[in-house]
């Protein structure tokens, strides 16, 4: 907790101008891009429009959400990546960004090298949900229902799917019709319908209508249960092992962003996520906060790669 505080305090002094540059001081005289890779009322653009809330007053200039959506996130990463590293066009990045470099190939960027990290804002699991009037009300009776009936089964991703998807269509041992959507959202009322056997999504994109009775959560990703649902599985207590796979935002910027600019934009995330109303409001979405300080994040993300790209390798997950 001291270590915590410390760092807290380290990043407000750095917001207010101790010590810091010219540059940094300087920035920002002209509206930022923040763009959201996938598409509007998704888990990445939730958190997004939260932040941006509350971040635009502290950095003092207009941010501009800019959704571009495509490829799992592909689009938008891609055009941050080839932006002028100036500090005004920046990426909610997610852990598709690891996820997607360790399981497709003939990426147009590479997460690891052609983008910085800046902050990390949340966290959360995700959720096997299936609409509440299907005749399933466990893993185990969704793994029978979908064995009996695979022709009839369907489940969607986005772009190639995630990690979660891919591990729980691998304890299937069938092969239910795969269905594309460009965002978390689009997805919503195919589930509410039954024109969705099933889907994985992250626990922002489902948790309304979950509370509001309108989908059941079946079991969650991760090691620990879910704040919001302590009632519900976790994927590992459901008898599907491996699938613990936690998703995260961040914000994230071109590479060869000047430092000073990068810690200025993390440290005004830092006063932003401790504010109690953003907490509130991430605590609805069923997102945890999860800040990370510019350089601890720079950590975090790096260890990132390196787990998905050893789990993709281990569980042969690499997909044209």
């Amino acid at each position: 907790m001291r270590d915590s505080l410390l760092k807290f305090a380290l990043a407000v002094a750095i917001f207010l101008g101790v010590g810091s540059v010219s540059l940094a001081q300087q920035y920002p005289d002209k509206p930022i891009h923040m763009i959201v890779p996938y598409a509007v009322g998704g888990g990445v653009d939730n958190i997004t429009r939260v932040v941006v809330r509350y971040l635009s007053p502290l950095l003092g200039q207009t941010i501009v959400i800019d959704n571009k959506s495509g490829a799992n996130g592909n689009i938008g990463a891609d055009f941050v990546a080839k932006a002028a590293p100036d500090g005004y066009t920046l990426l909610m990045g997610a852990s598709f960004l690891s996820t997607n470099r360790a399981t497709m190939k003939d990426l147009t960027y590479d997460a690891r090298t052609d983008l910085l990290p800046v902050a990390r804002a949340g966290r959360s699991p995700s959720i096997l949900v299936v609409s509440a009037e299907m005749p399933v009300k466990s893993v185990s009776e969704l793994v029978r229902y979908v064995r009996a009936h695979p022709e009839k089964s369907s489940y969607g991703v986005i772009g190639i799917g995630s990690p979660p998807t891919i591990m729980f269509i691998k304890h299937l041992n069938s092969t239910p019709v795969q269905i594309l959507y460009k965002g978390g959202s689009l997805a919503i009322p195919d589930l509410l319908t039954q024109r969705l056997t099933f889907m994985v999504n992250p626990a922002s994109e489902v948790l309304a209508q979950i509370q509001s009775g309108k989908l059941r959560a079946l079991a969650v990703t991760g090691t620990e249960r879910f704040f919001a649902l302590p009632d519900v599985p976790t994927m590992g207590e459901a008898g599907v092992p491996n699938d613990e796979f936690i998703v995260w935002w961040g914000m994230m910027a071109p590479k060869n962003t000047p430092t000073p600019i990068a810690e200025k934009i993390s440290a005004a995330m830092a006063l932003v996520m401790n504010m109690p109303e953003v907490i509130e409001s991430l605590h609805k979405l069923g997102i945890d906060q999860a800040y990370l300080s510019h350089q601890d994040f720079i950590k975090f993300y790096s260890r990132q790669l390196d787990d998905d790209e050893r789990v993709a390798e281990e569980f042969n997950l690499k997909i044209k």
